[in-house]
């Protein structure tokens, strides 16, 4: 999510979160960045003992509460993520503003927690149903680094099995794979339009999270590159955004393309996922500029 300049230094970049309406699947929630500084879990019972005349102890326990809640750190501030961290719902942010106070209402969510695990793998926990509880504290401190705090407050979901009402953690084993990208619009050999911003998409295959988008950096691991005059081929203007959820790097140009214009599409080794696995050779494609 996010373009690579709302990355903070220091992030561990396996860390993310995603969000969506209670019952929602992972693949139909909004990716809201990454967590700073890991995550909190506080899980809590209450019980009843029984005690009888025979015995001196106690001789059962029963019990008649259980309470979890979730705290983390949103590293990218938003006004998407000021409102789920207020408990508000989506609805609530239009455009620039963030209207908040006399809420009515408690909206339910689905979390997806992306995480490094308790080995040297991956682990991603999910949590069927949950309510922000609405405590937050930003602070906006002048050059400082500025957090969204979060916590959730876990709610059972009667329509789970019991003693799985809450959610799922799973830890996998170490990803060793390399990611592998190529280019799918267009693709290699294909062509953009003359005269307009016609974007360039490279799509991932990663079997891991995300990639490391401290990696992703353009004209250093990822360029675009013209060479219709290969003595004095050049770096085209131009930004990079990168999609985790998706699994794309979507470059746009500054400028139009322009007539007959010969160009490369490069990525190289630099590129790594999460789990620290490079791409294991240069990409290097190719494609031009063709009128309408």
């Amino acid at each position: 999510m996010g373009t690579v300049s709302n990355i903070v230094v220091g992030l561990q970049s396996t860390n993310t979160l995603k969000v969506g309406a209670y019952g929602a699947v992972e693949g139909d929630c909004v990716d809201v960045g990454f967590i700073k500084g890991g995550i909190k879990i506080e899980h809590e019972e209450e019980q009843y003992d029984v005690e009888v005349d025979q015995a001196t102890g106690i001789v059962k326990s029963f019990i008649v509460k259980e309470g979890m809640k979730i705290s983390l750190a949103l590293a990218e501030v938003s006004l998407a993520n000021l409102a789920i961290a207020m408990g508000y719902p989506t609805s609530a942010v239009a455009s620039t503003t963030l209207s908040f106070g006399g809420k009515t209402t408690v909206t339910e969510r689905a979390l997806f927690i992306n995480m490094k695990g308790p080995g040297p793998g991956t682990a991603k926990m999910t949590i069927y149903k949950a309510v922000p509880t609405g405590k937050t504290s930003p602070a906006y401190t002048k050059d400082k680094e500025t957090l969204v705090d979060v916590e959730f407050k876990v709610l059972e979901d009667v329509g789970k099995t019991a003693e799985a009402r809450y959610g799922t953690y799973v830890a996998s084993g170490a990803d060793t794979t390399a990611p592998t990208i190529a280019l799918s619009t267009p693709t290699d050999g294909g062509t953009v339009l003359l005269n307009v911003k016609g974007i360039v998409v490279w799509t991932i295959t990663e079997t891991g999270s995300v990639l490391d988008e401290n990696s992703i950096v353009y004209g250093d691991t990822v360029s675009i590159i013209n060479i219709t005059t290969p003595a004095s081929a050049a770096l085209v203007a131009g930004t990079i955004v990168y999609s985790a959820s998706a699994k794309t790097i979507t470059f746009t140009p500054t400028s139009n393309w322009t007539a007959s214009n010969s160009l490369q599409a490069i990525v190289t080794t630099g590129l790594k996922d999460a789990s620290g696995n490079h791409l294991a050779a240069m990409k290097i494609e190719q494609f031009s500029v063709t009128a309408a």
